[in-house]
């Protein structure tokens, strides 16, 4: 069975047109060994769309580090004092420039020549369309605040044959979930159907219900009540290792996925790692079941 990166046949191109400058040979030198020189050729020019770039621009810059170098970064933020905790990009001479913006000069940075499409409005219901269309992964980063259109940008690229790559930071660990188009349910098969009133109690318990769809266990080093409590005020406790490891889990995921290596799974079944209590589990529907109703989060539909 061909890989995915073989279906998008950009791993057989015709050898003059896999001429690569010499700066790009030299920053994916040390990959060699590791990643195959036909695979760099193919990640040379996979087209990477990632919605939201604040926490997950960790994400974009380990991509851009590998040797991905076509991005469309979206994000209609402004860099705080409050994201010097935990974001990369988060600094005093970046203190509220548009995120997006700043992720794409450090992408620069790393590879001049990379092409970088820079959305600074975000993703919205007018452009959703066109940040989907083209790409070749497609990688999540929405606020929980916009959880309608996270579900348009989902059935957008399951209707196009485009992986989503989403993994929230869950405390001391990450969580990730891989929905690939041909074989993962789609976005309200796995996480229900959205309330439609944001204030409600409703809304709050799918909330909770979307994010222990990561987990395996409780996770170690959390007040959970707490942690409820932030989120439900859109500031959740969110902290830099867990971010880094958020970044190691997505960018090793999106080669796998690619080459058909490895074995990180796809949804539904998810890989959720809490290294404070050194625990990495993966967890399909029945394991699920359990952890929602260990953890009180079960719906009417469990």
């Amino acid at each position: 069975m061909a890989s995915y990166a073989e279906s998008l046949r950009l791993s057989s191109m015709e050898p003059e047109f896999q001429a690569i400058d010499d700066h790009y040979l030299r920053m994916t030198d040390r990959n060699t060994g590791i990643v195959t020189s036909v695979e760099q050729q193919t990640i040379s020019r996979i087209v990477v769309a990632q919605a939201g770039v604040g926490g997950n621009s960790d994400v974009t810059i380990t991509l851009a580090q590998m040797g991905f170098q076509h991005f469309r970064i979206a994000d209609p933020d402004v860099f705080e004092v409050s994201n010097f905790n935990r974001q990369l990009g988060a600094k005093m001479p970046t203190l509220f420039r548009n995120k997006a913006d700043v992720i794409a000069q450090e992408i620069l940075e790393i590879n001049p020549d990379a092409d970088v499409r820079v959305y600074i409005d975000g993703v919205t219901w007018d452009n959703v369309e066109e940040f989907v269309d083209g790409a070749d992964i497609v990688i999540d980063g929405l606020d929980i605040s916009v959880m309608h259109l996270r579900e348009r940008m989902f059935d957008l690229a399951r209707e196009k044959g485009i992986p989503v790559f989403t993994c929230p930071v869950l405390g001391w660990g990450a969580g990730i979930a891989v929905f690939d188009p041909e074989t993962s349910p789609s976005f309200r098969e796995f996480f229900g159907e959205i309330p439609e009133d944001p204030d409600s109690e409703e809304w709050h318990r799918f909330i909770e219900r979307y994010a222990v769809n990561f987990l395996s266990a409780r996770p170690a080093g959390i007040d959970i009540k707490l942690g409820k409590r932030r989120a439900k005020q859109g500031t959740p406790p969110s902290i830099a290792a867990a971010c880094r490891l958020n970044a190691a889990l997505v960018s090793t995921a999106v080669y796998g996925f690619l080459f058909d290596k490895g074995s990180i799974p796809v949804v539904p079944t998810t890989l959720h790692i809490d290294l404070l209590g050194t625990r990495m589990s993966v967890t399909g529907p029945k394991k699920r079941f359990l952890v929602r109703k260990a953890l009180g989060v079960l719906s009417k539909d469990d």
